[in-house]
């Protein structure tokens, strides 16, 4: 399997994760992989206070000390303010990593990004 393709199917599990974890926790899930002015957001859904909130998936092996905003970086960043400036009913935009080694994953999801 080439080198983007298996990024891409990591993604998407990450994203599988990420999306049975959190209706586990309460959330419903409205779309997956929609697209908002030509952006596409990984997770639309509501939280258990029936808040709409975008929802980027990362995976990683760990964070380290990088904050969520060194590792989405300047150009994501502002993409995913551009999402919300197009879908103004989204309460927040919020950043879900899927951390550790496959079959052993653990969640820490930041509230509020964009």
């Amino acid at each position: 399997m080439q080198p983007h393709e298996e990024r891409h199917k990591c993604g998407v599990r990450a994203e599988q994760i990420a999306a049975a974890a959190l209706s586990a926790a309460g959330w419903c899930i409205l779309a997956r992989n929609h697209r908002i002015a030509g952006l596409e957001v990984d997770i639309l859904a509501r939280d258990p206070r029936g808040q709409l909130v975008a929802v980027e998936v990362r995976r990683r092996a760990e964070l380290g000390a990088a904050g969520p905003f060194a590792l989405l970086g300047a150009r994501k960043v502002a993409a995913l303010r551009r999402q919300r400036e197009a879908l103004p009913e989204i309460t927040r935009i919020d950043l879900l990593f899927v951390l550790g080694e496959p079959g052993r994953e653990r969640l820490r999801l930041v509230r509020g990004i964009a």
